[in-house]
């Protein structure tokens, strides 16, 4: 998708350096040619801006580490509470330090992202939530859905002949 729409976009900026070179126009080369560096930074201009919007858009994607962590945050309090009630003290006491890292990570990304400054550790903490997400949330969500979807196809099964069985009496 994204190849295409780059594509689109090196197709669209040649058609219009190619109309803009084949329109005839008053004060010589020179004239023309910072006309033409202003046509090309006026198009990078609008790339960016596009960008910024299309990004800004997806607010799911924008709040995706924020929930990633937040997940984390909680299976690891959840965790914590089990491995201590069955006395598994050295397990429970690394879900605990699980649960500081990520508290300790989303108050420095929401802290980053509130004053804008060191957008590369911003960055990286994406990435790492990215990651978690990709590699550990999405399977364990696949997984849920096939489950629920499994358990409502049987309980409709069971609806259905219940239903098929009360008609025949």
């Amino acid at each position: 998708m994204m190849k295409q729409w780059y594509q689109r976009r090196v197709r669209g900026c040649e058609a219009a350096e190619r109309e803009f070179n084949s329109t005839k126009k008053m004060g010589g080369h020179e004239l023309s040619k910072s006309f033409m560096e202003k046509l090309e930074k006026f198009m990078e201009d609008q790339l960016q801006q596009y960008i910024k919007i299309n990004e800004s858009k997806n607010i799911f994607k924008a709040a995706r580490t924020p929930i990633t962590l937040f997940i984390c945050l909680f299976a690891a309090y959840v965790a914590h509470a089990f491995l201590a009630a069955l006395y598994l003290g050295p397990l429970a006491m690394l879900a605990n330090i699980i649960f500081w890292v990520s508290m300790a990570t989303l108050a420095a990304w929401i802290g980053i992202k509130y004053r804008g400054d060191r957008p590369e550790i911003a960055e990286k903490i994406d990435e790492v939530a990215d990651m978690i997400w990709e590699q550990g949330l999405t399977p364990l969500y696949l997984v849920a859905v096939g489950l629920g979807t499994a358990a409502a196809m049987k309980h409709a099964q069971t609806v259905q002949s219940q239903q098929r069985n009360k008609k025949r009496s």
